[in-house]
C-alpha cells in the first residue's frame, strides 16, 4: 500500500512541475488572478497608461450591478478564461504596448476597438472582418493568423489576450497608413479605415473620438491622481 501510494506521489509530482515548466503557449498572456474588483496594478505594472487605461475599460464594459451591488461585466468579456478583469488587464497591456510601436495614442486604439467590435476579439463583422480592430479577410486581415485560420482562432478565443497582439499590429499599421494618405489628418485617417474615403464628416470617426474622450474622463475618475502619459 505504501509503495502505490508513493507512486502516486510521484507521478502526481512529475506532471505537476510538467505542466509548470511548460508556462503559457502564447507569450502574449499575462498571469491575471481571476478575482473580482482585483487591482490594475498587479496586472499590468506600474506603466501608467497601461494601469490608466485598464481602469477606464473596466468602467466602460459594465453593463449592470449585482443585487448585492457588484458590477457586471458584458458576456464576450466575463467568458475569456480568467474573467473579464483577466481579459481588460491584458488587452490594456496590448493596446499600449502596440500604440506605442505605433506611435498612436493607446486611448485612441482603445476608441478604435470600441467602435470596431466592443472590444470583443471574437466580434465578426457581415464581410467576415474580425479581431477587436476588425480586421478584413480580403485585405490587411489576409496576413494575419487570427482573420484566417479558423483552428487558430478557436485555440485563442479563450485566453485573455485572445492572441490580439497581431490583429492590433496590422490594425495600426493600416490606420497609419491611411492617415498618412489622408494628409496627415486623424480624423480622416479614421474615416478612411473604415470606409476607403479620406472623408472629414464621416461619423464613424467623430465616434471613435467621442470613445476616446469618454474613456479618458473614465480614467480620470478612476484614479485622479494618476499621471498617465499619452502619445500621439
Amino acid at each position: 500500500m505504501r509503495i502505490a501510494l508513493l507512486v502516486i506521489g510521484v507521478v502526481f509530482l512529475s506532471a505537476w512541475n510538467s505542466r509548470s515548466e511548460a508556462g503559457p503557449t502564447f507569450a502574449e498572456e499575462l498571469r491575471v488572478p481571476a478575482v473580482a474588483g482585483m487591482d490594475y496594478r498587479s496586472a499590468v505594472g506600474e506603466h501608467p497608461t497601461s494601469l490608466a487605461l485598464a481602469r477606464a475599460i473596466d468602467a466602460r464594459l459594465i453593463v449592470r450591478e449585482s443585487r448585492r451591488g457588484e458590477p457586471i461585466h458584458v458576456q464576450h468579456c466575463r467568458a475569456s478564461d480568467g474573467g473579464c478583469r483577466a481579459r481588460i488587464a491584458t488587452l490594456s497591456r496590448l493596446i499600449t504596448e502596440a500604440s506605442n510601436r505605433a506611435g498612436v495614442d493607446p486611448f485612441l486604439t482603445a476608441g478604435i476597438a470600441l467602435r470596431e467590435s466592443g472590444l470583443n476579439p471574437l466580434a465578426v463583422s457581415p464581410v467576415g472582418a474580425r479581431g477587436v480592430v476588425q480586421l478584413n479577410p480580403k485585405y490587411r486581415g489576409k496576413s494575419v493568423p487570427f482573420v484566417y485560420n479558423t483552428a487558430y482562432r478557436e485555440k485563442c478565443s479563450r485566453r485573455p489576450g485572445a492572441c490580439q497582439r497581431e490583429v492590433l499590429d496590422a490594425g495600426l499599421a493600416l490606420y497609419k497608413w491611411a492617415v498618412g494618405r489622408c494628409g496627415g489628418d486623424v480624423q480622416k485617417g479614421l474615416a478612411w479605415y473604415n470606409s476607403g474615403r479620406c472623408d472629414s464628416q464621416n461619423g464613424y470617426a467623430s465616434s471613435v473620438l467621442r470613445e476616446r474622450r469618454r474613456l479618458l474622463r473614465l480614467a480620470k475618475a478612476a484614479d485622479p491622481g494618476l499621471q498617465a502619459v499619452f502619445t500621439h
